[in-house]
């Protein structure tokens, strides 16, 4: 039931009340007024009247409160059940909630992890792949250097062979000018 309504019922009440008062003193002025009968008896009279509506003012005050005291027991009852309700909701949304932030931090972790063990075997490959590569190229290096050590030893030999033969063909031949003409004179 809504603010408004409340205020109504209460509204219509007290006007109620009101109205009664009002609308019985009214009653009893032109009672007075009009009255043909003795001061005694019209005082005696008034005082009855004045009685009556006292208890009829009680009563209905009484009948009132009680009206009052009852909804508001209906609406405390009503607020009670809504804020359990609204207390368990919330209950409910927080460990939805914990439980989500749980999954998703269980979920970090777990891909972290997975990630950590790719990157690490990543390193490893590399630094495997790098020691081969050096290994191959120190390898390789260290043939190419035995090929041209080898290279460089057959060129002095060839050099040197072919030193002894040209100096054996001078020697056996005679001197020889620029020209390939015999140094010895040799005109012919």
């Amino acid at each position: 039931m809504s603010d408004t309504e409340r205020g109504g019922e209460t509204g219509f009440l007290k006007g109620l009340l009101i109205g009664g008062l009002i609308g019985g003193l009214i009653s009893a002025i032109v009672a007075l007024l009009y009255a043909p009968k003795s001061g005694n008896e019209t005082r005696e009279y008034l005082k009855t009247k004045t009685d009556e509506y006292t208890d009829l003012a009680k009563t209905k005050a009484t009948e009132i409160s009680d009206t009052a005291k009852a909804k508001a027991g209906e609406i405390s009852d009503k607020a009670g059940a809504v804020a359990d309700s609204v207390k368990a909701r919330a209950s409910e949304l927080s460990e939805a909630v914990k439980a989500k932030t749980d999954q998703v931090a269980s979920t970090v972790k777990s891909t972290a992890g997975d990630l950590s063990a790719k990157a690490t075997d990543a390193i490893s490959t590399v630094k495997e792949t790098a020691h081969t590569l050096g290994e191959k190229s120190k390898t390789f290096v260290s043939h190419q250097r035995e090929s041209l050590e080898e290279g460089l030893d057959a060129a002095k030999q060839a050099y040197q062979d072919k030193k002894e033969e040209l100096t054996a063909s001078v020697e056996g031949n005679g001197a020889v000018n620029k020209n390939g003409e015999s140094a010895g004179g040799n005109a012919g």
